[in-house]
This record gives structure tokens, sequence and C-alpha cells, in this order.
């Protein structure tokens, strides 16, 4: 899917992990690396929306560092419109987990 095709009618929002959701992240994510920040944006593996995720190095590693290093929890945050999404978050509720390989 190019970012510019347009997607077909809304899915419902629904708290759900597949694991092609990674391997499709994995591929389709492209990280842009700030000095404290890691910016993922890409397709949302389950609805296609774009999606952007900013992973800041003292929110996510200084305080509580992650279990296994490396290993980052995602989540869809797209601003399309999801029936059934709870007031005030974003995205369809689709989530999954990549591999940083510059945090192992």
């Amino acid at each position: 899917m190019r970012d510019d095709e347009p997607v077909s009618s809304p899915l419902p929002y629904v708290e759900v992990t597949d694991e092609a959701y990674a391997t499709q992240a994995a591929v389709g994510f492209r990280p842009q690396q700030f000095e404290f920040a890691v910016v993922l944006s890409g397709r949302c593996p389950r609805c296609g929306h774009p999606s952007t995720t900013t992973l800041v190095d003292e929110a996510y590693r200084k305080d509580v560092p992650p279990p296994d290093p490396g290993y980052r929890p995602l989540m869809c945050e797209c601003e399309a419109e999801h029936p059934g999404r709870p007031a005030g978050l974003r995205g369809c509720g689709a989530y999954w987990t990549l591999w940083l390989e510059g945090e192992a």
C-alpha cells in the first residue's frame, strides 16, 4: 500500500496483536534517530493508516529499564476514526513488539 492510497472503511477499535504485525512493521516502519529519541513512522499493519510513534530515551529507559533491552512495545497511533475507540486514545488498538538494534 502506498502512502497516498485511500484506506477502505474504518476497522472498529480492538486491542489485538498478531505475529504478522511485528513482521510487517519491521519492514514498513522507518526509524529516524534524534539525540534522545527515535521516531518510527509507517502504516499500521492492522488498519493501514499512517502511524508515528516517538520513543523518548528518558521516558522509556532512565527510570525503569525495559525487561529485555532492544525490544519495544508499539501500538497503532493513527489519527483515523475507529468505531468504539475509547475517548482520549488514538489508533485502531493494534499493538506489536519491535527489536531496535541500537538499544540492544
